[in-house]
């Protein structure tokens, strides 16, 4: 009957064998024979990468064949377009991420990063608005993945509610019939590309990758409720019993030993920088393509396990701690033993390798510092293997399997001993551990310490046992103080770009005579600002004729060329006011910053004012008054009266705004149906920028 062997394929060998990694019993007992070499490194050629690369599961891909993933953990997963058309200038996607429940949406990434959403109200089960841009909703797969009816008119703030959904959109493509029943789903909308900043956002366009970082498939405590949980027994429970997985019946488990190992799991493990983490957790994802074998064994690397059948047919879980023998094998129950040298120290490994995969490190593969046989590396050239566990979500539970491999790699002895009835009682395990025996026989055989049991068989016609076995030392102590080794730097330890623009900084704006032909000057308005010492920063800016609203998006803006952190308009219209807005544009992915006022001026092409009328009379005919003078003999364009009932420049009203003539000419002005009273006269002229003179006058007459 087989034990604690790594579920293969759980057809079970007949009664008294044993079947390891799902090998005949015939051929595991030709392994038994030729010791250490062939045995264990079949268990390292059992975790298999999975069938699909990470970056395509990470990813959103176009085909509609890809392989259906299940995921534990947290997870970053992008997924398969069910959906993708595009409508009045915005971009619909449905995208597939996950085979069945997941247990919740953490935050949506885009093109490898985590969104920002600032002002924008904050990510939640449901999603919802990103950016001006982009809106994602989420459904978790606990029912319809393609019911998105509606999700525009919710009256969330900060939803635009024009957008139309997919039902509305597409009433003809995406029908009720479109369920995607159980299926974890995301439903993005791109905004108008059309629009003057999209690019900015979305440097890919429609080949934007948008994912979503999810808490993994909901799994069942050992009470049988569901949770979300990251505890590696767990998690393999889940695949043993899950339809997508080995499908087992709950009832066929044995409970003890998934509770056993369940609450080791669970342990806290200190850390060297203060608090504890569990002792084995689990993050990831396999493929429904993937050999279920391959599956198990990766998930058992994340927490030293090993799968058995116990003497009632039940399946069992051991290993991840130590644990001492409670039964002793002597000379005397000894009636055989073939054993080999475990460790060659000229042929194997003297560096081991090992890379985890974490949220803290943005989902990427991650390695740790490699061990080293320092003592051979002296006299051997450096022989490398690895332990890349990509459902391994911390570097210091990375760092204790390796230790863990390290020293079970260095076995003295591994092989197989034929024992009387004795050794049926190695025949299960004992303790919440790895299952070890005590051999004593150091007299007849030169073997005396403590074993792990790989495997057993037994006949009780013939009256004995085969019991495989290696010798190992407690590889399982750990001291976080002297033994745990600094990680790469995470995401938050790096510390994130600073994607919040600086404020602008030394804004001036000035007017730039140019030169267009002779005698004939042009103007343009120069914006200069400090330079903010960000190189993924550019300045942009516009400008708009009149008194404008930074943030007016129909006030006719025009670009402004730019040249570093100058900017400058094109000639403009003399004596016209102008409103001039900047802001940052990103170089990368991340918008900018907003609109913001760099101020109005008034385009001056003559600066210099011209001389005021000369001769300045005026006269009274019944109720009018009759005024004439002489224009000035250059840069005159027009003249001004101004006329009060005091003698005050600086109160009187402008009677007469432009009153044409020509440079050096006289000219007159009549100001008609006055009633009785003193009034007084000014007259000022302008030059084509309207540039003012000093007021000649005043004049006083009485009607």
């Amino acid at each position: 009957m087989a034990i604690f062997t790594l579920i293969s394929t759980f057809v079970l060998p007949g009664a008294g064998a044993f079947s390891l990694f799902g090998l005949s019993p015939a051929v595991t007992n030709a392994i038994f024979t030729i010791g250490r070499s062939a045995l264990w490194s079949l268990a390292g050629a059992a975790l298999n990468q999975p069938d699909i690369p990470r970056q395509k599961v990470m990813a959103t891909l176009s085909q509609t064949d890809g392989a259906r993933i299940r995921a534990y953990g947290r997870n970053l997963l992008g997924g398969q377009r069910a959906f993708f058309e595009a409508s009045g200038g915005r971009l619909h996607q449905v995208v597939v991420v996950h085979h069945g429940q997941v247990s919740g949406l953490i935050d949506i990434w885009v093109d490898g990063e985590k969104v920002e959403t600032g002002a924008t109200p904050a990510i939640v089960d449901g999603g919802g608005r990103i950016n001006r841009y982009l809106t994602v909703y989420f459904r978790d797969g606990s029912g319809n993945g393609g019911d998105y009816a509606g999700v525009y008119n919710t009256g969330d703030s900060g939803n635009d509610l024009d957008w139309g959904d997919l039902t509305e959109v597409f009433p003809d493509l995406w029908t009720p019939q479109h369920r995607l029943e159980g299926q974890a789903t995301y439903y993005a909308v791109l905004g108008d590309p059309a629009d003057e900043d999209f690019q900015e956002y979305f440097p890919k366009g429609p080949h934007t990758n948008v994912q979503v970082e999810v808490l993994g498939s909901v799994v069942s405590d050992l009470s049988g409720t569901p949770v979300y949980s990251e505890n590696a027994g767990l998690c393999i429970r889940d695949l043993l019993t899950h339809a997508d997985g080995w499908n087992i019946p709950a009832a066929r488990l044995n409970s003890a030993s998934w509770a056993s190992f369940a609450a080791l799991c669970d342990e806290a493990v200190p850390l060297a920088s203060g608090g504890t983490e569990p002792r084995y957790r689990m993050g990831g994802y396999y493929s429904l393509t993937e050999p279920l074998k391959d599956v198990t064994a990766r998930m058992l690397a994340t927490c030293d396990g090993q799968v058995y059948e116990d003497a009632d047919g039940n399946i069992g879980i051991l290993g991840g701690a130590w644990s001492e023998p409670d039964v002793t094998i002597t000379a005397e129950d000894i009636l055989s033993i073939e054993m080999d040298d475990g460790f060659d120290p000229r042929k194997s490994y003297n560096v081991l390798k090992g890379s985890f995969t974490s949220p803290d490190h943005a989902y990427q593969s991650t390695p740790v510092e490699e061990i080293r046989d320092e003592a051979a590396l002296l006299t051997q050239e450096r022989r490398v293997d690895s332990l890349p566990l990509d459902m391994c979500p911390s570097g210091t539970q990375l760092q204790r399997l390796m230790k863990i491999k390290f020293a079970k790699d260095r076995r003295t002895h591994v092989g197989t001993m034929r024992t009387n009835l004795v050794g049926l009682k190695a025949r299960f395990p004992k303790g919440d551990g790895i299952h070890t025996i005590r051999v004593q026989a150091a007299d007849e055989f030169g073997l005396d310490g403590v074993f792990e049991v790989t495997s057993h068989s037994f006949s009780i016609p013939d009256g004995f046992c085969e019991i495989g076995i290696a010798s190992i030392d407690n590889p399982y102590p750990w001291d976080a103080a002297t033994e745990e080794k600094p990680l790469p730097p995470g995401v938050n330890d790096l510390g994130k770009p600073d994607h919040l623009p600086p404020p602008m900084d030394g804004i001036t704006l000035t007017q730039e005579s140019v030169r267009l032909t002779s005698g004939v000057t042009g103007v343009r308005i120069v914006l200069r600002v400090n330079d903010p010492g960000r190189d993924d920063l550019e300045l942009r800016a516009q400008v708009a004729e009149g008194v404008q609203s930074a943030q007016d998006p129909n006030a006719g803006w025009a670009e402004m060329s730019v040249a570093g952190y100058r900017a400058q308009t094109g000639i403009l219209d003399d004596g016209q006011t102008y409103t001039v807005r900047l802001r940052w544009k990103r170089k990368i992915f991340q918008p900018g910053s907003d609109w913001g006022l760099a101020g109005t001026l008034t385009v001056t092409a003559n600066p210099t004012p011209p001389a005021p009328p000369s001769q300045f009379g005026a006269m009274v005919t019944g109720s009018d008054v009759y005024l004439d003078w002489i224009n000035p003999a250059a840069d005159f364009y027009r003249t001004r009266i101004y006329r009060n009932t005091v003698s005050d420049f600086g109160t009187a009203i402008v009677v007469e705004p432009n009153v044409a003539g020509l440079e050096g000419q006289p000219a007159n002005y009549t100001d008609e149906g006055l009633a009785p009273g003193t009034y007084y006269y000014w007259a000022t002229t302008v030059n084509p920028s309207s540039v003012e003179s000093t007021p000649a006058g005043p004049e006083t007459v009485t009607i």
